[in-house]
């Protein structure tokens, strides 16, 4: 192999494995919520809203160094209105244009650079809220599938990704709710939409429609 190969077969297998951290901190951080507050983060989110959810969840997600309120809709100094967004994130393809699935809480960065936002608040006795993660936090690429992923709380206490069948997920009318999308919305083409779903196939190194072939080594390269 060439040295450019190795370099970027390096860096995709170090985006792999921090995305196997954070799913699993993720899901850490949310039976410690249980613990603490004798319900899981879905049933407190339904009640107290995801906002005030994101507030103590971030309590029992170790090494939360800073926080923003900045939301969609949010207005600066000079009364412009805001997209939400933390910072930039980019499609799959790396075209700009696409903002964050959750913008609705605010967010948090933890001491080793992830940020971590929530979006909106469940139903009661439904999943949600869904909760993205940046897994290297404001370092390139900052693209969806790539080292931004989309998942949610489950009313039993654990974090799934986004678009993976669960009893509790509520009916999906588009790909803003809480709920189960299809695992079609993992596609490498131009648009947010296509991406929300890739954390399924991230997880366990498959393409999303070519099972001779794998996630980090084909789907992302565009192969």
């Amino acid at each position: 192999m060439t040295i450019p190969t190795v370099i970027s077969n390096y860096k995709y297998m170090v985006l792999q494995n921090q995305l196997k951290t954070a799913y699993s901190d993720l899901n850490q951080a949310a039976k410690l919520f249980q613990v603490y507050h004798d319900m899981s983060v879905s049933e407190y989110a339904s009640s107290n809203g995801s906002t005030d959810t994101q507030k103590e969840f971030s309590k029992v997600f170790n090494g939360v160094i800073k926080k923003s309120d900045t939301v969609y809709g949010s207005v600066d100094d000079d009364g412009n209105i805001l997209s939400g967004q933390a910072y930039e994130w980019r499609d799959i393809k790396g075209e700009k244009g696409y903002g964050p699935s959750c913008d609705f809480s605010g967010y948090f960065w933890d001491i080793q650079g992830r940020v971590i936002g929530f979006d909106n608040t469940p139903q009661a006795g439904e999943n949600g809220p869904k909760v993205c993660i940046d897994i290297n936090g404001e370092k390139a690429p900052n693209r969806y599938g790539v080292d931004y992923f989309v998942f949610m709380f489950t009313t039993d206490g654990y974090v799934i990704p986004w678009g993976q069948k669960h009893t509790d997920n509520p009916s999906c009318m588009d790909y803003y709710n809480n709920c189960t999308v299809s695992k079609n919305n993992c596609k490498y083409v131009s648009g947010q939409v296509d991406q929300v779903t890739c954390a399924n196939y991230a997880l366990i190194n498959q393409h999303p429609t070519d099972s001779t072939k794998d996630y980090w080594h084909d789907f992302v390269r565009g192969r």
